[in-house]
């Protein structure tokens, strides 16, 4: 899912030449990319299936933000079609997509609860009138970041990997900031979670 749009980086960049278009798109969607991956995430609001370990007082979803829980079934065999249901009035939905079991500790072993769930952002509303009931975008931040990024990219296209350059003055030019500027991985930072498994 893109964190950004090719109109909102047009506008970072202040160039409303089509001529780019198809390079920022790709820009866009490689910083997306790299962006999820650093935050050990997916971003994108869809059903997902996770397994987790019982034992602790809570499971932690990585789809966040969590719209809703379909199922929870626990199986220490990993026979899903033959585990228990664990009912919704068991558990409950807090913030972070965290999910607390009502009676202390989740029940059952290592990856033997199965949680299917509905979480993440909505893609960006680009069309005419209102946006659909429920519309949930990525944040203001977190898009503001993948914009910077992608136009940041995309300006130093020329220059890939430029490390220094000497001028008749004698003065050095440092272009490299590795991965991500560092206001985009200070953001990227409050989003990412911890990967486990």
């Amino acid at each position: 899912m893109d964190l950004t749009t090719l109109t909102r980086v047009k506008a970072l960049l202040e160039q409303p030449e089509d001529d780019w278009d198809g390079l920022i798109t790709e820009l866009i969607g490689a910083v997306s990319q790299r962006c999820a991956s650093y935050c050990n995430r997916d971003f994108e609001n869809k059903s997902r299936t996770e397994y987790h370990d019982g034992g602790g007082q809570y499971l932690y979803l990585k789809g966040l933000p969590v719209a809703s829980i379909d199922s929870i079934y626990g199986s220490d065999t990993w026979e899903w079609d033959a585990g228990n249901l664990i009912p919704a009035s068991d558990y409950q939905l807090l913030s972070a997509g965290m999910v607390a079991y009502r009676y202390g500790a989740w029940p059952y072993g290592l990856q033997a609860l199965k949680v299917t769930y509905t979480g993440g952002y909505d893609a960006f509303f680009e069309g005419d009138g209102s946006p659909p009931e429920g519309y949930n975008p990525p944040p203001d931040d977190l898009e503001m970041a993948a914009r910077t990024q992608a136009a940041y990219d995309f300006r130093r296209r020329k220059d890939i990997g430029l490390e220094s350059v000497s001028f008749p003055d004698g003065s050095i030019q440092k272009v490299n900031s590795g991965e991500f500027l560092p206001s985009v991985k200070a953001v990227l930072d409050r989003y990412r979670i911890r990967p486990y498994g």
